[in-house]
């Protein structure tokens, strides 16, 4: 059997926990791999293994929509799906995105900023794991987040909790309170979730918010459970 590496490891690590259980012959090639590590290779996994990710996830940018220095131009304000993507981006390290012009310029290679279809044209072009779904649900958006994994996600953003209505805003999602909040990066500012008015608007005013699952939940889940759009990277 050829030696492993740690990254051989890592990825069959992955595909089990995807599955959510370990078949006979997996846990055959987890023993033969296993048995081939190097102690330092074995004690690094280990580490991997049960280590947690930060909640809320550590580092995680903040990009604004509406850049006081104009760098997004006059169309920043419909924006905020790039500079929402981009932060994730950022996050995951994907080479070439240190901001929201990096990505945009890429977007619009593809098409408009408000497509999905070129946002996924330009994830693609630059190598990354991504998909858009439109039935994501409050404990799937969790298990990424305690996964390491950060989410773009679209909502209504006028209107009640109630009757939310609009042509949409998008949001970074970066960690959870249980059974409270998300935590986001609001690229826009910090939005009235009671109200559906912006309370802050610009600088830094949108990130690490606290929007409650009461308030959020139904401006993301608009059609019920189960049916939040949103950009995951797992």
């Amino acid at each position: 059997m050829t030696a492993p590496t740690l990254a051989s490891v890592r990825a069959a690590a992955q595909e089990a926990a995807k599955a959510g259980q370990l078949l006979p012959h997996q846990l055959a090639a987890f023993s033969a791999l296993d048995a081939a590590l190097t102690p330092e290779q074995r004690q690094a996994f280990t580490a991997d293994w049960r280590a947690k990710a930060a909640n809320p996830l550590s580092g995680f940018p903040y990009f604004s929509q509406i850049s006081a220095d104009g760098s997004d131009g006059v169309n920043g304000w419909r924006q905020c799906q790039t500079s929402s993507i981009a932060m994730c981006l950022a996050y995951l390290k994907v080479k070439g995105i240190n901001d929201d012009t990096d990505y945009l310029k890429i977007v619009n290679r593809y098409g408009d900023t408000t497509s999905q279809t070129a946002h996924q044209l330009a994830l693609k072009a630059l190598g990354v794991r991504a998909r858009f779904v439109q039935n994501c649900s409050a404990a799937q958006l969790q298990a990424e987040l305690r996964g390491g994994l950060p989410a773009a996600i679209g909502i209504l953003h006028h209107g009640t909790p109630q009757a939310p209505s609009g042509g949409g805003h998008w949001i970074a999602v970066k960690g959870f309170v249980d059974a409270r909040a998300w935590i986001v990066n609001d690229p826009y500012g910090e939005l009235d979730l009671a109200t559906g008015t912006w309370a802050r608007q610009g600088g830094g005013s949108g990130e690490g918010l606290r929007y409650s699952y009461a308030n959020l939940n139904p401006r993301w889940q608009a059609d019920g459970a189960g049916t939040g759009w949103a950009w995951l990277f797992s």
